[in-house]
């Protein structure tokens, strides 16, 4: 269970992750699939505790690879534009 993460500040953690991540030379190659394996991990051992928790799991359980890379690729998208 995730009880520690504010929707409201998630944007600005994620920006800052990717900051010491370029910061260190981490291609976005290896961010993607670092988002990818973190949801894979999420989504079989954290229960949801929203309804929108519970959404976003569940699109993470009927996503393929490639819908997978594509939410990992917006994730990193978003986070981007917070950095700069």
């Amino acid at each position: 269970m995730v009880t520690d993460v504010d929707l409201g500040t998630f944007p600005k953690e994620v920006s800052e992750v990717i900051r010491d991540g370029i910061k260190h030379g981490v291609s976005d190659e290896q961010m993607i699939k670092g988002m990818i394996s973190i949801g894979n991990l999420m989504g079989r051992f954290v229960k949801p505790d929203t309804p929108e928790e519970a959404l976003m799991k569940e699109m993470w359980e009927v996503a393929d690879e490639s819908e997978k890379e594509t939410i990992a690729k917006l994730v990193l998208k978003v986070g981007k534009r917070r950095v700069h």
